[in-house]
């Protein structure tokens, strides 16, 4: 096998991912041992590789078709006795598992030699061994129907790993994953509508269909019904009346006023994939399982991110608004917080430090947990025209409060001087302020929840760390000299 076989990508976004998050625990005394090290000596991060396991699979189960063989039981021929011999099963899953663990350890170039895991089979009883069907087997399952040919039903019944195989290339086809329906609720009148319907899914049971394929083959039958399991949706449309979708249970603002055009279109776009979507009680919400990809090509643009130790112009700029917007209307709400990380520096958008949280799609996440027994609907609405974002969950409102103190601020930090760069593009003269300087800091918040006369307290802790003003400047600009600190009496 070659690596130019598999559809396997470098994870970039994962390595840069773990790069920014490097030294950043929120532990003071080893994220300083981690930076000095990385100063000093630096830290390489290997990229991962990306490997999606069903091409992986079936070429594995292709090779496999070719290293297989069944075994035979003890025969006569004339006066001489041939003793049974045991056959060769290739154990498709552990080389799947050894050769993506060789793959994800580097980047292959070339042929990539793995050792097939293989096991020996049993020989078949001579009184019990499968013989050929002598006409052809008509599988039917779902709405789908194949006729296999005697001589390939025999040979599948022989090998049980090759048969597995097929069947699991088969439910590869059926299988459907069942669609949640997305919801909306009118605060005025409590009415639930329909945004998007649900629908139910299906699989085949790989384990079920293995006996039913054997037992027909090896009784001759002319056809066989594959056990295929409906799969209901958790958010199913049919069944709103009990999902106790009745009242605001909190409600979330954030301002955006002043964004630029790009970034304003960026909030739309992110809030847009929240609408009507409902949380299960006990289901876990994911940020990025719901947007996905932040990409221009699911229609994201260009805009100011938070890149590293700088800000930079990338795609995606302003979705850390609507993951900030829900992440305060959770924390608000007294939802057990399961993930969620700070910005790296303090950003105005955000309102006071400490209440933010930072998304950066497939690895950093911002997940909660719906504790209310009832189901919770998401309903985000964005005023471009003044730069608000609102977000809403309906449900049922548990009996509880929940009381946030003030914020206790600790290990504030001056930023450096402001930096001047020459830009040639800026004529002489010209100066263009492109960061702003911001105190650095740890932010420590209480969240006191009081539920059935029951306190509990959790403690969200976020570190920022200093940013300096950066300025471009024209070529023979006069660079300015900062004026010297006051030192304290």
């Amino acid at each position: 096998m070659t690596s130019s076989q598999f559809p396997a990508q470098p994870d970039f976004l994962e390595t840069v991912n773990r790069a920014y998050l490097y030294g950043r625990s929120g532990l003071p005394l080893p994220d300083l041992s981690a930076q000095l090290t990385a100063g000093w000596r630096g830290v390489h991060f290997a990229s991962r590789l990306t490997l999606p396991p069903e091409p992986l699979t079936s070429a594995v189960s292709a090779v496999a078709a070719q290293v297989e063989r069944p075994g035979s039981a003890e025969r006569r021929i004339g006066t001489r006795v041939v003793a049974a011999q045991p056959g060769l099963a290739v154990d498709i899953p552990a080389t799947v598992a050894q050769l993506r663990q060789q793959l994800a350890a580097a980047l292959p170039q070339g042929t990539l030699r793995v050792q097939m895991v293989v096991r020996p089979t049993a020989p078949p009883e001579p009184a019990t061994a499968p013989q050929a069907s002598a006409e052809p087997l008509l599988l039917r399952l779902s709405n789908l129907q194949l006729s296999l040919a005697p001589a390939e039903v025999d040979r599948l019944v022989r090998a049980p790993a090759a048969l597995r195989s097929y069947l699991e290339a088969l439910a590869a086809q059926i299988d459907q994953r069942p669609r949640d329906a997305r919801l909306r609720f009118d605060p005025a009148t409590g009415a639930v509508t329909v945004l998007s319907p649900s629908q139910p899914g299906r699989a085949l049971e790989i384990e079920a269909s293995l006996r039913a394929f054997t037992e027909a083959a090896t009784s001759q039958a002319s056809g066989v019904e594959l056990p295929v399991t409906p799969l209901a949706p958790e958010v199913d449309m049919h069944r709103i009346a009990e999902m106790g979708l009745r009242e605001l249970v909190i409600s979330s603002q954030t301002s955006f006023d002043g964004s630029s055009a790009s970034r304003l279109r960026n909030v739309e776009i992110a809030a847009e994939q929240f609408e009507g979507v409902v949380l299960p009680p006990g289901k876990i919400f994911s940020f990025n399982e719901i947007v996905r990809d932040v990409s221009s090509a699911n229609g994201f643009e260009d805009s100011l991110v938070i890149w590293g130790d700088r800000t930079a112009v990338g795609v995606g700029g302003g979705v850390c608004q609507v993951s900030t917007t829900l992440f305060r209307a959770a924390y608000a709400g007294g939802f057990p917080i399961v993930e969620r990380y700070n910005h790296g520096y303090i950003v105005d958008w955000y309102g006071e430090p400490g209440l933010d949280a930072t998304i950066f799609t497939p690895t950093v996440d911002f997940r909660f947990r719906n504790d209310t027994g009832a189901y919770l609907l998401i309903d985000p609405e964005v005023d471009s025209t003044n730069g608000i974002l609102v977000v809403n969950f309906y449900g049922t409102r548990p009996a509880r409060t929940v009381t946030i103190g003030a914020a206790q601020i600790t290990d504030r930090i001056e930023p450096e001087a402001p930096l001047y760069t020459v830009d040639e593009s800026l004529e002489p003269g010209q100066i263009q302020q492109v960061e702003w300087q911001k105190e650095g800091m740890t932010v420590v918040l209480t969240r006191t929840i009081v539920e059935n006369d029951t306190p509990r307290t959790d403690t969200l802790r976020s570190q920022y760390q200093p940013w300096r003003a950066v300025y471009l400047v024209g070529p023979g600009t006069p660079i300015p000299t900062p004026e010297p600190k006051e030192e304290a009496p």
